[in-house]
């Protein structure tokens, strides 16, 4: 049985959030968290945001490619009914027993847009409003926006860049924002900071660690 964080929801299995700026990690760790816990015949469902099959999606990674542009109030809302289209699903697959792991979730939605100007006591209240599930573990990957950014210019193959990538000036109003969510663990009780400066081995075994403390 999973130890967890919600006593209020009852779930079988287990939520654990990655998050962090643009060039954090979150993809790769999602990966190598994902491997291990199948590695220990463990269903594991991995969901990344935004979610570029979606219609929301699709609308989300024209803005992010610099397509089209969208007021920060919009975004948010996209943004957010992005992620809301799966709650029946999570919702199941935790009843199920598999453990979820999503690339960006609500944190990330309030990092970004409320760095761009909408309001953050606003921004907490309508996802509170909405009511989704509440991660068990939420692990924010920090690291300062000049490294985030040095990796992503790296970065090859889908997305390799969007808007956000060399906005060092918006990436530290993210930062702050993360370290808020952080502080007033938002959104549930079970938040961890990660140096994402670290190697990428020694990152995965400190999230490894983490994880299996809720494992019991």
């Amino acid at each position: 049985m999973f130890r967890v964080a919600n006593p209020d929801v009852e779930r079988r299995g287990l939520f654990i959030g990655l998050e962090g700026i643009d060039g954090s990690g979150k993809a790769v760790q999602c990966r190598r968290l994902g491997k291990w816990l199948s590695a220990q015949g463990l269903k594991v469902r991995v969901l990344t945001y935004p979610d570029l099959k979606s219609s929301y999606g699709k609308i989300l990674n024209a803005f992010l490619a610099g397509k089209v542009s969208i007021d920060a109030k919009t975004q948010f809302l996209t943004f957010s009914a992005d992620i809301m289209k799966d709650q029946e699903s999570i919702c199941k697959s935790l009843e199920d027993g598999e453990i979820v792991i999503t690339d960006r979730y609500f944190p990330s939605t309030v990092a970004y847009q409320c760095a761009k100007g909408v309001s953050l006591e606003g921004a907490l209240l309508q996802i509170e409003l909405l009511s989704p599930v509440k991660p068990d573990l939420i692990i924010w990957l920090d690291v300062p926006p000049a490294v985030g950014i040095r990796r992503r210019r790296q970065k090859r193959g889908k997305r390799k860049k969007d808007v956000h990538d060399t906005d060092e000036s918006l990436l530290l109003k993210v930062r702050a924002n993360y370290s808020r969510l952080y502080a007033n663990r938002w959104l549930g009780g079970g938040w961890a900071r990660i140096d994402g400066e670290k190697p990428i081995g020694e990152v995965a075994g400190e999230i490894r660690e983490l994880a299996s403390q809720l494992l019991g």
